[in-house]
C-alpha cells in the first residue's frame, strides 16, 4: 500500500522526526521510527497480516483500513513523545551527571551532486554523496532510496547501496504521479544513522527542478 506520514515534533529543546510507514505486501508491518539528531531513538513495528487476510474475507477496503491504523499508530507515538512517556532507547542509562553535548549532531548529510541536471526527457538520475556529519567522512554501504511523495502517498522509485567512496546513482523513470504537490525524497539509513534531502517538484517549461525544503 506505502502510505507514510512524517512529523517534526519538539519537546522541550529536542527537535523529534517521527515517521511512519507501510512498506507494502512484501513486508506487512507498520513501522514508526522516531529520530533524534539524527539517530534512531525508538522503533515500533505492528504486524498486519492477519488483519489484511480477515478485512479481505470481509469484503472491505483494505487500503482505507490500513491508513487509519496508520494514521492512528503514528499519531499515538507523537502523543506519548510529547507526553514524555516513550521508553526512548537513547534516553537509558544516562548518567545523572550533566554530560557535554557535542559540537556538531551526528547523521548522514545526503548531497545531491547533479542539482541541474537530475531529469532528461522524463527520466531521473541522482548522483548522491553521502557523508557522515560529524566527521565529513564518506559513508560506505549505506543503503540510499528514493521515492515520490503525493498526498500522504509514496511511489518508491530505486534502493541501492554507497560504495567505498560514498557515492551512489539511482536511475528510474519519474513516476507519472509527480508534478505540482508532489516531493521526490531521498533517503539514507546506516544503521541508527539517518539522513534525508526532500525537495517541491515544480514543473516549468524546461522541466521540473527541485527546490530543496529540509535535510
Amino acid at each position: 500500500m506505502n502510505f507514510g506520514f512524517n512529523s517534526n515534533v519538539r519537546v522541550a529543546e529536542a527537535l523529534y522526526h517521527v515517521q511512519t510507514e507501510d512498506r507494502g505486501p512484501s513486508h506487512p508491518f507498520l513501522d514508526t521510527v522516531v529520530y533524534e539528531a539524527g539517530r534512531v531513538v525508538y522503533k515500533q513495528s505492528t504486524s498486519y497480516a492477519d488483519f489484511a487476510a480477515a478485512t479481505a474475507s470481509q469484503g472491505l477496503d483494505l487500503a482505507q483500513q490500513l491508513h487509519e491504523r496508520l494514521s492512528r499508530q503514528h499519531h499515538d507515538v507523537i502523543a506519548q513523545l510529547e507526553a514524555g512517556t516513550l521508553n526512548l532507547h537513547a534516553k537509558e542509562n544516562v548518567p545523572s551527571s550533566p554530560q557535554p553535548e557535542p559540537e556538531v549532531s551526528d547523521g548522514l548529510d545526503v548531497r545531491l551532486a547533479n542539482p541541474k541536471a537530475w531529469l532528461d526527457s522524463g527520466n531521473v538520475t541522482l548522483e548522491i554523496e553521502l557523508r557522515r556529519r560529524k566527521n565529513n567522512q564518506p559513508v560506505e554501504d549505506a543503503e540510499v532510496e528514493a521515492f515520490v511523495e503525493r498526498e500522504r502517498q509514496r511511489t518508491h522509485c530505486q534502493v541501492s547501496q554507497t560504495d567505498a567512496d560514498g557515492n551512489v546513482t539511482l536511475r528510474f523513470p519519474m513516476p507519472h504521479v509527480a508534478g505540482d504537490g508532489a516531493s521526490l525524497v531521498i533517503r539514507a539509513t546506516d544503521g541508527s544513522l539517518y539522513g534525508e534531502l526532500r525537495f517541491h517538484l515544480k514543473p516549468r517549461p524546461s522541466g521540473p527542478v527541485p527546490a530543496p525544503v529540509s535535510k
